[in-house]
């Protein structure tokens, strides 16, 4: 998985494809209180943790991604925010209850141990803090229409994604990591069709 990610980031550039989609819909739940520490897991190349700093310029920021690339590339345009890599199944780096917000967007299907992620979210979050989550969304009618019209392209087997959460899954697995789910949404084309789900939780 590591040379993927490297050969990946090294052909991708810093600017996100879906970010017009998305932030639209995410920014409003981003915290603008100053001195609180913002979590980007899976940062990429720093494109959301640049977003977020204009929006709340007195916040503290970390990311965290699988790439050496994406890291290298991230430290030198934001030389303020703390950036390490990290490896799938493994700790953070980061002590227990010491971030206050994680944003995720659109990385949680990139992971293969997934219970390991979502117990370190839970376990380096502070107790009442939360964490904004996204991923393409996987209902009914969207399986239906994937699986009779697209299933090739979008089930690709050299595609980055190797997990495929439905709204059920994702508030089960939330849930049994200590979270309590706050609201939900969706954007991208339209309902049921939807190019994304997002979730804000909290920490109980």
């Amino acid at each position: 998985m590591p040379e993927f990610y490297e050969k990946y980031w090294d052909h991708t550039s810093e600017s996100l494809g879906d970010f017009s989609l998305k932030w639209p819909k995410l920014s409003g739940f981003i915290p603008r209180q100053p001195g609180v520490s913002i979590l980007d897991l899976g940062c990429g190349k720093g494109e959301i943790i640049g977003a977020i700093a204009k929006i709340n310029v007195g916040a503290s920021y970390i990311g965290l991604d699988v790439s050496r690339t994406a890291i290298d590339y991230a430290r030198q345009k934001y030389p303020n925010v703390k950036f390490e890599k990290i490896e799938d199944g493994e700790k953070f780096p980061l002590m227990d209850s010491s971030v206050d917000f994680i944003f995720s967007s659109e990385v949680i299907e990139h992971i293969y141990n997934t219970e390991n992620a979502f117990r370190e979210m839970s376990r380096v979050l502070r107790p009442g803090g939360e964490v904004l989550l996204t991923t393409p969304h996987h209902g009914l009618i969207k399986n239906l229409i994937l699986v009779l019209f697209g299933f090739d392209k979008h089930f690709n087997p050299t595609s980055p994604h190797v997990r495929f959460f439905s709204k059920k899954s994702l508030f089960s697995l939330l849930r049994q990591s200590g979270f309590e789910i706050l609201k939900h949404g969706y954007y991208g084309r339209f309902y049921p069709v939807s190019h994304s789900i997002f979730v804000l939780a909290k920490k109980k």
